[in-house]
């Protein structure tokens, strides 16, 4: 999951450094801008500005599909911290899988190419996507006396990625420019993510270093008896 979040911040930070320029607000602006682009306006083969982007365009297909893996890793590692008893886990999982399935196409069908089709699918991934967050805070929430970390940073990550979701269905057939709260909604919602992907990950290698160290201990302990 770290070594997926590590690549693709490197070929989304060279696509945004390749990009020509323009964004939904105003199409002449010169390069990337970190709030006024949506993600995927850098996977348009041509930029919003009308200048070649084929190149960048491949580094920031190549960069959210490598982001969904981390994202798998998530829905995946998330259900091994609830109680035994669950039964969310699976639920967890399989929405988790489908949401997936339309992440990944979000990338691969840009807006100027594909129009409705491409917002569309990315409605589907957000809107699978937090039913399984649902589903996966509340599962912790059950599990855990007090709310951890990683707890609350789904709590967090999900009220921005709804909020990002919501606006986004609301001006998704304006005919005027989308305002600036729409792109940098969607820049904050995954930085929450991000957050909770890096949490995660984080706990877990920490508690697999400590059950090995736990299991050595044993096994040093039973080779002197």
């Amino acid at each position: 999951m770290l070594v997926c979040l590590c690549s693709f911040l490197l070929l989304f930070s060279s696509a945004a450094w390749l990009y020509p320029g323009g964004n939904w607000i105003d199409r002449s602006e010169a390069g990337h801008s970190f709030w006024r682009n949506f993600f995927c306006d850098l996977t348009q083969p041509v930029s919003l500005s009308g200048v070649d982007n084929r190149l960048g365009a491949r580094l920031a297909q190549a960069s959210l599909l490598i982001f969904g893996g981390a994202l798998g890793g998530l829905f995946w590692l998330l259900p091994r911290r609830f109680s035994a008893r669950s039964r969310l886990a699976r639920w967890v999982r399989a929405f988790g899988g489908f949401s997936l399935v339309c992440f990944v196409l979000v990338p691969l069908t840009p807006s100027e190419r594909f129009g409705h089709l491409h917002a569309l699918i990315a409605l589907s991934a957000a809107a699978l996507g937090a039913l399984a967050v649902v589903l996966a805070v509340t599962a912790l929430l059950m599990t855990e006396p007090r709310p951890k970390l990683i707890t609350a940073l789904g709590v967090a990550a999900l009220l921005a990625g709804s909020i990002d979701g919501v606006l986004f269905a609301r001006h998704l057939n304006d005919s005027a420019p989308p305002p600036l709260i729409l792109p940098a909604a969607q820049k904050v919602a995954a930085l929450l993510v991000g957050l909770w992907i890096t949490a995660t990950a984080l706990v877990e290698l920490r508690e697999q270093r400590a059950l090995r160290a736990e299991r050595n201990r044993s096994t040093s302990k039973s080779s002197h008896q």
